[in-house]
């Protein structure tokens, strides 16, 4: 089916439309490898609105990162990808590479877990902003995008922004290069920008400065932002909204505090009981028994259903899809009555 007629075929809401910063409906994405083509997306969707910064969350190998590299066309050689995906209002998919290339370079950036793979090392860090200004907006001299590279390093925190343009990327630390990979971001004026783990490579106190200067963007600029994040304390005070994904599907999304205070899907009962902070002092740490499945294997039911603490014998042969289970969230899942809240100390009864 064409992404035209499964645009014209759905509803707007809850899938989103093309008023929304992204959307991902019905995506589906393959690998090729010698053992044939693996799954690694299974039919995610869920959209992010103007303005709005919604988090991906789930396990490592869950398909945060790669429903990124699919929103952006980033994904490696022989990758195949299936169903809509609308980013700034526009079907990536069927985007010829010129167009895909300015969508990138003007209204979709993407900063990466480790800030140095987007700084040249031999470059210095004022050239390498003055490009990407100059890259968005061909017309724009080379004065006027100094001068708008200096307005960037000091909005996102760089202390003497005209000095350190002439610095090289291994002269500061990993905050300031990842806040100067922002500001490079910053200085094309994206309608979205996405995060892969932005902070798993930074200590706690520079996680909670970058975090912060997230939330300032939005707020201020309007920006869209999606984030990807296995750390669920990087949620909490961070996104309007949550979309949690397990085994390259996504199980469940809502508002962030309902989500996190009353998940309506094992699998985020789970990984919320796992995370350290959820159980009394002293005591056992919740852990989820087993493993994921892998691409490979052909899925007849839920695919969290072999590690459920819930699971009923239809679980095994009956493939959940995500349905409304409340105002504004969804769960993938034939039981999605809700676990009791999440609280430091509460009992093990599912």
């Amino acid at each position: 089916m064409s992404e035209g007629l499964l645009e014209t075929a759905e509803a707007p809401s809850p899938k989103g439309s093309r008023e929304d910063a992204l959307v991902m409906r019905d995506v589906r994405v393959t690998l090729p490898t010698g053992r044939g083509r693996l799954r690694i997306i299974r039919d995610a969707t869920f959209h992010v609105g103007k303005g709005e910064i919604v988090a991906l969350a789930g396990e490592s190998g869950s398909g945060k990162s790669t429903s990124i590299m699919a929103a952006l066309r980033l994904l490696p050689a022989g990758a195949q990808v299936e169903g809509t995906i609308l980013l700034d209002g526009q079907g990536v998919l069927a985007m010829p590479k010129r167009r895909l290339r300015d969508l990138r370079a003007k209204r979709a950036r993407l900063v990466f877990q480790d800030p140095w793979r987007s700084l040249h090392p031999m470059k210095r860090i004022g050239a390498q902003l003055v490009e990407s200004a100059r890259t968005a907006d061909p017309s724009l001299s080379r004065d006027a995008a100094r001068r708008l590279a200096e307005q960037m390093l000091a909005r996102v925190g760089i202390p003497e922004p005209a000095s350190r343009m002439n610095s090289y990327p291994h002269e500061v630390s990993g905050g300031q290069s990842q806040r100067i990979v922002i500001a490079m971001a910053l200085v094309a004026g994206p309608a979205v920008l996405f995060c892969d783990e932005p902070t798993t490579a930074l200590d706690v106190t520079t996680q909670a400065q970058i975090l912060e200067l997230l939330k300032e963007l939005n707020r201020e600029l309007g920006l869209s932002i999606v984030i990807a994040t296995h750390d669920l304390d990087v949620i909490a005070d961070l996104a309007d909204r949550l979309v949690v994904m397990y085994a390259g599907e996504v199980v469940e999304s809502g508002p962030t505090a309902e989500v996190l205070t009353r998940p309506r899907h094992p699998y985020t009962w789970s990984l919320l009981r796992s995370a350290p902070g959820s159980h009394e002092p002293g005591g056992r740490l919740h852990t989820i028994e087993g493993r994921p499945p892998g691409p490979a294997e052909r899925l007849t039911g839920c695919a969290f259903a072999a590690r459920c603490p819930s699971a009923h014998e239809v679980c095994g042969s009956a493939r959940p899809e995500p349905r409304p289970v409340a105002p504004g969230r969804t769960a993938a899942c034939l039981l999605a009555e809700g676990y009791g809240p999440i609280t430091p100390g509460a009992r093990d009864e599912h």
